[in-house]
């Protein structure tokens, strides 16, 4: 348990970080505002979330139970509390779970859910709409009842407009066979996308959404659908996540929806942490609120063990986005042939990656893992007289990943 004096310091340090604020990049500590700048539109373009630039998002920050079981209070959130947790923990994303009744049923919880919308995105940071509960009986269902196909379509038309909204279809899918969930998954999605074609869709994993192995066989054809898995100690440890879902990381969109634990699982989740940043997958932890706690139950601004950890990965990503690595002074040559030399620089050491195709999927790479500030590889067995496309990208120790625009060359020489 933690110590009265222990509390108290963590709290001290919380107070003084608060008015330093979090980094965004190119900006100083996030203020207060009415009205924040439009976030851009995220979709999926390969195995990565991306922005309209076509640059990599990896969004990283907390659960915030709550309105799932509690109508109208949520378990007190507050708008003061959801800037507390975007401005010093400095969540990017925050997931909200809710209650499928109450958004059928009820426009004043629809307007608390809009309420909430207007205070995340305020501070910069991206919304997922969690389908946690049916209703206050059945809780979490196998997988959503038919109604939820109405529902989804319904938020989905209401925030159309939005780009910081994104959509958690269901929260766990759990004791039922996976081509029942894939069914009801396409109707839902389907429905989604019906009325805003721009969603990003988060679709849960099998097993309490701790497996992701059925959607790698069988993966879904919709655009801009990305696979959330939740991971907790009990399901295990690095082997379990790699043949879960790590292995797929380079094939799929994934994002771990739900990570959390106890006081003694701080050194698990420290590794897990680690290995999603490698792997440049997002997550939200678990929970701000609600067991296995973030942050003490008799006070809110002051984290438990597991809590410190996240808080000190939130903060620290957070600085290292507000001087995110660049890539510059990209170079294409000499080009002959069947080959061609790309050279770059960046801002700190990273490694050096080229991805490159004779269109803009990319279907070859070449990985050099030393980390250097300059940047140089070779792409041999080109096709002669061929124009190729490519992006040079860098990955330095934290998993942070910097990316040029697509850009082309031509070989030399006849294709006759």
């Amino acid at each position: 348990m933690t110590s009265k004096r222990a509390s108290l310091g963590a709290a001290l340090v919380l107070c003084l970080l608060a008015a330093v604020g979090c980094q965004r990049a190119g900006k100083g500590p996030t203020e207060p505002s009415g009205a924040a700048a439009r976030l851009p539109w995220l979709r999926t373009e390969g195995a990565r979330i991306v922005n309209e630039e076509g640059s990599q998002v990896v969004l990283r920050g907390v659960n915030r139970s709550g309105l799932e079981y509690d109508r109208v209070r949520g378990n007190g959130i507050s708008e003061e509390e959801i800037d507390y947790i975007c401005r010093v923990w400095c969540a990017r994303i925050v997931r909200i779970p809710f209650n499928q009744e109450w958004v059928l049923n009820d426009p004043s919880y629809v307007e608390r859910l809009d309420q909430v919308v207007r205070w995340i995105k305020k501070n910069g940071a991206y919304v997922i709409l969690d389908l946690q509960w049916q209703n206050t009986t059945v809780k979490i269902p196998s997988i959503p009842d038919s109604n939820a196909i109405r529902m989804w379509r319904m938020l989905a038309q209401r925030y159309r407009d939005e780009p910081a909204v994104l959509y958690d279809i269901h929260n766990e899918t759990h004791d039922i066979d996976f081509a029942s969930w894939r069914r009801r998954a396409i109707e839902i999605i389907e429905a989604i996308q019906s009325v805003h074609p721009r969603a990003l869709i988060l679709v849960s994993g099998m097993n309490w959404a701790s497996d992701m192995r059925p959607w790698a066989q069988n993966p879904l054809p919709h655009a801009n659908v990305v696979y959330s898995v939740h991971m907790y100690p009990w399901v295990g440890g690095p082997s379990v996540w790699e043949s879960n879902f790590g292995q797929f990381a380079d094939r799929f969109p994934i994002f771990c929806g739900e990570l959390g634990g106890g006081d003694q699982d701080v050194d698990w989740g420290r590794e897990l942490i680690r290995y999603l940043n490698a792997k440049q997958i997002g997550w939200c932890a678990w929970s701000w609120v609600d067991q296995p706690y973030l942050t003490l139950p008799e006070d809110r601004r002051t984290p438990t063990p597991f809590g410190q950890l996240v808080f000190t990965y939130l903060r620290r990503y957070a600085q290292l986005d507000s001087s995110r690595n660049r890539i510059f002074d990209l170079r294409i040559g000499p080009v002959t042939t069947t080959t061609a030399t790309i050279t770059w620089r960046t801002d700190w050491e990273a490694d050096s990656r080229v991805l490159y195709g004779t269109a803009t999927g990319y279907t070859d790479s070449v990985v050099a893992l030393a980390l250097l500030k300059s940047h140089l590889v070779k792409l041999s067995g080109l096709r002669p007289a061929t124009l190729y496309h490519f992006r040079a990208a860098s990955v330095d120790e934290f998993g942070l990943r910097a990316e040029s625009r697509d850009t082309t060359f031509q070989t030399s020489g006849s294709n006759l």
